[in-house]
């Protein structure tokens, strides 16, 4: 019911006990090593202080405790939701701090009320080769942004490939070779260290946690090695900004209201990409048992963790696949793993905020360009092309579209192209003649099968999906084109078991075509429907119309009796 998503659920507390909390604790512990780098990473691409990404990680994984379903998500901040703010608030001609914040509030209070009415299954709408194109190209212009500060190089921000390559070519000559070198070692050691640190532990013989542990705890040895680097060497490497210590102070965007209008569109844009992505992670992590997801109770758990990032200090967060699969290999129990992050988050801010101020920027580019290269996911593309070319060309397209006109026209343009594909999909259904080899035991099409047409002058037809107002001319048309292909047709069997449903516009076109055939001296016999569908039928004329369960007892209706022989009355 709508409403329900609103109301917290611990089910999580069932069966909790001491060993559990305990695996908690570590997995939590394991995870803020990775959380603390790159939420100052993401707020750098973000164009945000890196304290801002700090303050994102501490309240939305208590918000998700309360709401959330799955025992392994880590929300904070991502790359993805960076790049669009940072697109987002760099544009809206307010302080960069402010337009993130409004981005997400408004994000949050989008999924909010997404989940509250229900309305979760909506992420089915942004199609999976939509996705896989997104994706990619976002990863691309993630590593790309980040390419002027791992040289060095104050460039100015862009938001689609070209602008950026350009701005990138014309301050080239101010690049620093210090800071381009440790920005390149910390990339290549990251690189090495994510492809090959976890199996070289399996197969010296270490087992998890502590397996996860140790590779996951690389990035930071990186991050301590670049800062050391950075301080032996006599020229200057630029290191991030002061950091606050301490907890955050609630705040609000103190501007006006054309500019929370203006921000609305990045803001859904980037609710869609939270909601999509975190869906997407969830799944992916539960396995085969996905009873206890609920996504609408994930909406309104990153909606309200979104809400409450902005008013503490925070920007936008999603769900990170990278640290979500950390967490679950760590050996967590539930949401109280990412609590016990965000909790060695609220220690590093208090006791070691000092010392973050020595970490290079270079090296935070070189952690989120290592980061994104899993966005990229050939392997899935390479089966989409197999399965069907059309659908490759829509991967294609919004490939091309977010990397020429930036994020928030790419995943527009995507999600138009999927829903036109599915469009066109529904209104073209299949409308095939079908007859038996086998004395009516099955029916296959003729047009696909090698089965004769021997029913005659019996005609067998299968529609393969409901029919509603954007398909029922179509069907009406295939119907009438195969009777004209068999003028001795005195009778049509039409096969409904793959019609679901049909609305008042499919009535109405079969209501006329039954008209038709009765000018026609046709015989119209529906074979096979399901009850729903044969109710709304009922209203047909009856002089015409005929209902069986099977579409051998239609035909037989008919005067044609399926026996070994094809037989006449």
């Amino acid at each position: 019911m709508p409403g329900n998503a609103l109301i917290p659920k611990f089910e999580w507390l069932s069966g909790y006990s001491a060993a559990r909390g305990a695996r908690d604790v570590v997995a939590g512990t394991v995870l803020a090593i990775l959380l603390v780098p790159q939420a100052m990473a993401y707020a750098q691409l973000a164009g945000l202080p890196p304290q801002m990404g700090l303050f994102a990680a501490l309240a939305p994984p208590v918000l998700y405790l309360i709401f959330g379903t799955s025992p392994f998500v880590s929300v904070g901040p991502v790359a993805l939701v960076s790049l669009v703010v940072a697109e987002a608030a760099g544009q809206s001609g307010i302080a960069p701090q402010d337009g993130a914040a409004i981005i997400a509030i408004e994000a949050g209070l989008m999924l909010l009320l997404l989940g509250g009415f229900g309305l979760g299954r909506l992420v089915n709408f942004i199609s999976e080769p939509v996705l896989l194109g997104f994706t990619a190209a976002a990863a691309i212009l993630i590593a790309e942004s980040q390419l002027p500060t791992l040289l060095g190089i104050d460039a100015a921000r862009a938001g689609d490939l070209p602008a950026a390559l350009r701005a990138l070519w014309q301050d080239l000559p101010e690049l620093r070779p210090t800071t381009a070198v440790i920005g390149a070692l910390s990339l290549v050691a990251l690189l090495f260290f994510n492809r090959y640190a976890a199996p070289g532990l399996w197969k010296v013989g270490v087992r998890p946690p502590f397996r996860q542990a140790i590779a996951k705890s690389l990035p930071l040895a990186v991050m301590v090695g670049a800062a050391i680097a950075a301080a032996s060497v006599p020229q200057t490497v630029p290191t991030v900004a002061a950091i606050e210590g301490g907890l955050p102070r609630l705040s609000f965007p103190e501007v006006g209201l054309s500019d929370w209008f203006a921000l609305l569109p990045s803001s859904l844009a980037v609710a869609v990409i939270i909601f999509v992505t975190a869906t997407a992670v969830a799944k992916s992590l539960a396995g085969s048992d996905r009873s206890n997801l609920d996504t609408s109770r994930e909406a309104v758990a990153l909606g309200a963790g979104n809400v409450v990032a902005a008013l503490t200090g925070g920007y936008a967060v999603g769900a990170s696949l990278s640290r979500s699969a950390l967490v679950a290999d760590s050996g967590a129990r539930s949401p109280v793993a990412s609590v016990i992050g965000a909790l060695a988050v609220v220690a590093v801010l208090f006791f070691l905020a000092p010392l973050l101020e020595l970490l290079p920027r270079t090296a935070l580019a070189a952690l989120v360009i290592s980061a994104v290269f899993g966005l990229v996911k050939w392997r899935d593309m390479r089966a989409v092309w197999k399965h069907d070319p059309l659908e490759a060309g829509i991967v294609f397209v919004s490939f091309i579209a977010t990397l020429m006109l930036g994020v928030r026209l790419g995943l527009f343009i995507g999600a138009l192209l999927g829903l036109a594909f599915f469009l066109w999909f529904s209104s073209t259904p299949r409308v095939t003649r079908i007859g038996t080899d086998d004395a009516g035991t099955t029916f296959r099409s003729i047009d696909r099968d090698e089965v004769e047409l021997a029913t005659l002058p019996v005609l067998i037809v299968r529609i393969d999906r409901s029919i509603f107002f954007g398909n029922a001319s179509y069907c009406e048309d295939e119907l009438f084109a195969r009777l004209a292909s068999h003028e001795q047709v005195n009778c049509l069997v039409l096969d409904m078991s793959a019609v679901n449903d049909v609305d008042a516009s499919g009535v109405a076109m079969l209501r006329r075509s039954v008209q038709r055939m009765k000018l026609m001296g046709v015989q119209l016999h529906f074979a096979d429907a399901h009850e729903p569908v044969a109710s709304k039928l009922q209203s047909l004329d009856s002089e015409v119309c005929r209902f069986h369960r099977t579409i051998r007892h239609a035909v037989e209706s008919c005067g044609v009796y399926l026996d070994t022989e094809i037989a006449y009355t």
